[in-house]
C-alpha cells in the first residue's frame, strides 16, 4: 500500500491541522459557497442518510444505487435510496475515508482502483465484519440495503464493485445494461428504436426484480409524476446555469458541485422543483445586479474533464483569492434542455428511454467543434467562447479513468483551436495521498502568469 504522506498536529486550540509531504497547511476540505442554494445541499444529503437509517430501524427497504437513474424506481416502490459514490464523497470531504480504503486494500484492491470504489468495498466489509453501520462513519453511515441496484455505464468499476459488495453483505444486485452506441449511431432511427425497446425492457425486469425482493408494488401514478417533475427541474437547471455565462460570473464552480445534487440523487422528487426555482431566481438577481463570486474577477477558467478533490475543496477559494473564478465545470453539468417529447409516445419507461437517447444526440450535434465529435465526452473547445473563458484547467485523477481519459488529446484540441491556455493537475477524487497542496500552488501561480501573457497578446492583437 502506498506510503501515507499526510501529518497531523494541533493548534493550541486543539484544532486538527493536516500538512503534505512538503510541510505546507492542507486547505479546509469544504470550500466556501458563494450561492444560499448551495448552502442548502450539505442539509438534504444529511437528511438523505438519517433517512436510510430510520429506514433500517423501521424494517423499511432500503436500496443502494448507482448515483444516477434510479431514485424514481425506488421511491414509486417505497424503497429508500442510497448512494455509495456519493457517501464516498461526503467520506473523502470529512477525511474519514482513509479506513475504508486501507480496509479495501488490506483485501487486495490496487491504490489504483477506483477511490469511490475502494472506500464502499472498505465500507461493506467493514459492515459486514461488525454486523452493523461503523461507528463514527460521516452522517451516521449508510443504513445496510436490502437490494442493490447498478448500471454499467459510466463507470468501467461498477461491475466488479458491486458483485464484491454482494459478496460481503449477501445482498441481491440487480444490473441494468444500458448500449453504448457510438455518437454516428445516435442519428439512426433503427438504432433508436432498438436503444428504446431495449431500455424499457431492462427498467420492466429491474422493476419485477425490485417488486419480488421487497414485496412491494409499483406506484405507475406516481412514476409517471415524478418523470414529468424531473423534466421540468432539469429544464429549469439549466436555465438558471445559463447566467454563468454573465460577467462577473454569479456562481462559481464549488457551488456546482453541490447544486447537482438533487438532479441526480433526488430526481423525480418534488422539491426538486422549489430548489431549482429558487437557485435560478437567485442566480437571476446577481447576475442583473452585476454580482460576482469575489470582488473583482481577473481570470475565468473552466474547470475541465476530471472530477474534483473532494479531500481538499478548499483550494477552490484559494484560486479566488488569486482573483480566478471557475465559471464551468464539465464534471457535474446541468442536464441539457430537455428535448421536446412526441404526444404520442405515452408509456412512462418509453418516455424515460427516449429522453435519455434524445438529450445524448443533442449532446452530440452541440458538440462538433472544429470538426471534432467526442462519443459519451462533452467536448472543452465548446464552452470556451460562450463563457468567455481564459483557460482551462483539467484534473487528472489516479484512480478514475471515465473522467480523465483523453484529457491530453482534448489539451491539445483546445491549444490547436482556441488557443487559450490549459493547466494539468494531478491527484484524487478522496485519496489525499496522491495530493500535493504545494504543488497545485506552485502549478497554479505559473499558470495564470501564462493566462496574463495570453490576455494581453489577445489585447495587443
Amino acid at each position: 500500500m502506498q506510503e501515507q504522506q499526510v501529518t497531523k498536529e494541533y493548534d493550541k486550540e486543539g484544532r486538527l491541522i493536516l500538512r503534505d509531504k512538503y510541510g505546507e497547511v492542507l486547505q479546509p476540505t469544504s470550500a466556501r459557497k458563494t450561492t444560499q442554494a448551495a448552502k442548502k445541499v450539505r442539509g438534504m444529503v444529511a437528511a438523505m442518510y438519517l433517512e436510510g437509517q430510520q429506514a433500517l430501524a423501521e424494517g423499511k427497504p432500503v436500496a443502494w444505487c448507482k448515483a444516477l437513474g434510479f431514485n424514481e424506481f425506488c421511491r414509486c416502490l417505497d424503497i429508500v435510496p442510497l448512494y455509495p459514490e456519493n457517501y464516498a464523497g461526503l467520506c473523502a470531504t470529512k477525511r474519514a475515508n482513509m479506513p475504508f480504503m486501507e480496509a479495501a486494500e488490506d483485501d487486495g484492491f490496487s491504490n489504483v482502483v477506483c477511490a469511490y470504489s475502494r472506500t464502499g468495498l472498505g465500507y461493506a466489509r467493514t459492515m459486514a465484519e461488525l454486523g452493523e453501520i461503523p461507528p463514527g462513519a460521516p452522517d451516521g453511515g449508510m443504513a445496510r440495503p436490502t437490494v442493490m441496484i447498478d448500471g454499467p455505464l459510466p463507470c468501467d468499476t461498477h461491475l466488479k464493485w458491486w458483485g464484491i459488495t454482494r459478496r460481503y453483505l449477501n445482498v441481491p444486485v440487480f444490473l441494468v445494461d444500458e448500449p453504448s452506441p457510438s455518437s454516428a449511431d445516435y442519428f439512426r432511427e433503427d438504432v433508436k428504436e432498438h436503444y428504446v425497446r431495449y431500455q424499457v425492457d431492462q427498467s420492466r425486469r429491474l422493476i419485477e426484480f425490485l417488486e419480488r425482493h421487497t414485496g412491494r408494488k409499483m406506484d405507475w401514478d406516481k412514476f409517471e409524476e415524478m418523470e414529468s417533475t424531473a423534466r421540468r427541474a432539469s429544464k429549469i437547471f439549466h436555465d438558471a446555469c445559463e447566467f454563468r455565462k454573465a460577467i462577473p460570473c454569479p456562481m462559481p464552480t464549488e457551488d456546482m458541485m453541490n447544486i447537482f445534487v438533487p438532479s441526480y440523487m433526488m430526481r423525480g422528487n418534488p422539491e426538486t422543483i422549489d430548489y431549482y426555482q429558487g437557485l435560478y431566481d437567485e442566480l437571476k438577481y446577481r447576475a442583473e445586479n452585476k454580482i460576482g463570486v469575489i470582488p473583482e474577477e481577473k481570470y475565468r477558467l473552466i474547470w475541465g474533464p476530471g472530477l474534483p478533490p473532494w479531500h481538499s475543496m478548499g483550494i477552490f477559494n484559494w484560486v479566488e483569492e488569486q482573483g480566478a473564478v471557475f465559471v464551468f465545470d464539465l464534471s457535474y453539468m446541468s442536464p441539457g434542455e430537455p428535448s421536446d417529447m412526441p404526444e404520442s409516445v405515452t408509456d412512462p419507461l418509453e418516455r424515460r428511454a427516449l429522453g435519455h437517447w434524445l438529450g445524448r444526440r443533442a449532446s452530440i450535434e452541440r458538440s462538433v467543434v472544429g470538426g471534432y465529435n467526442f462519443i459519451h465526452a462533452e467536448n472543452p473547445l465548446e464552452w470556451i467562447e460562450p463563457f468567455q473563458a481564459d483557460g482551462v484547467v483539467f484534473h487528472w485523477l489516479r484512480s478514475c479513468r471515465h473522467t480523465t481519459i483523453g484529457n491530453r488529446y482534448y489539451m491539445n484540441l483546445i491549444s490547436e483551436h482556441s488557443g487559450v491556455p490549459t493547466l494539468w493537475l494531478e491527484s484524487d477524487i478522496c485519496d489525499l495521498r496522491d495530493y500535493s497542496e504545494a504543488d497545485w500552488h506552485n502549478k497554479i501561480r505559473a499558470f495564470l502568469e501564462v493566462v496574463d501573457a495570453h490576455k494581453e497578446r489577445k489585447k495587443r492583437g
